[in-house]
């Protein structure tokens, strides 16, 4: 589960209503595999504020190739599955596929010269074995990149403190949210819903990995529940995501 990281107090490191649980911080490890950080001159942990300076440094606004590996850095959702690409797996973005299929054309260009045949470079991408990882379209330029208002303090990194309203440390699965509020409503409305299945310890987060209104992991033990960053809770979807962490 790449790109998760516990947050909040981490003087007072309980996940949810889970006391039992032995809080877990994730170790993160990105391999840059197409040098986006490096070619901003920035590490992978950088946060979003310090991404925007180093491309206005590096004067990205007239650099084609750095504004594109800027957008992809602040799509929160593109930049979770960049992080998470193992070493020697190039992130199939747009320049990656276009190469691909420069290579491609030349094996079938040389082929047919040698063969008489007729082959395409899509016949080509689809013979290769073990061929390139298809592009998942939910994340290769799937969305417009988030915004950065430089009015607000929205960053990839959290702050470590949570405001006092929230007692609990918490979950982020490609996310960066910080509304401990709705994640109180969240959690008050599960507490009761699990207890009618039987499950008295669970544990809540934020996601923005994919466009679910919510998601369940149960390889940490007592279930996790992450709320999508953008969606409201509503009786429904405690409802909804009671039943899937019951199943």
């Amino acid at each position: 589960m790449g790109g998760l990281q516990l947050v909040g107090r981490p003087d007072h490191a309980i996940l949810s209503t889970s006391t039992a649980l032995i809080p877990r911080q994730a170790a993160t490890l990105c391999h840059d595999v197409n040098g986006y950080y490096r070619a901003l001159g920035v590490p992978p942990s950088a946060t979003r504020r310090q991404l925007m300076h180093a491309y206005r440094a590096r004067g990205g606004e007239n650099d084609p190739y750095l504004t594109y590996v800027f957008a992809q850095l602040l799509n929160a959702r593109t930049r979770a599955r960049y992080d998470a690409a193992p070493l020697g797996k190039p992130f199939p973005d747009r320049y990656v596929l276009a190469h691909w299929r420069r290579l491609a054309e030349q094996i079938a260009t040389r082929r047919n010269a040698e063969n008489g045949t007729s082959e395409t470079a899509e016949d080509i991408l689809k013979s290769l074995s073990p061929g390139p990882e298809k592009p998942d379209a939910n994340f290769l330029d799937s969305a417009p990149a988030d915004g950065f208002d430089e009015g607000k303090e929205r960053d990839r990194q959290p702050s470590p403190d949570s405001p006092s309203a929230w007692p609990y440390s918490y979950l982020l699965l490609a996310s960066t949210c910080t509304d401990v509020l709705r994640l109180a409503q969240w959690q008050c409305g599960l507490g009761p819903a699990l207890a009618h299945h039987g499950i008295r310890q669970f544990t809540v987060g934020f996601h923005g990995a994919s466009d679910l209104p919510f998601l369940v992991a149960k390889e940490l033990g007592p279930p996790v529940i992450f709320l999508h960053e953008d969606v409201q809770v509503t009786g429904e979807l405690i409802a909804a995501a009671a039943t899937a962490a019951a199943g």
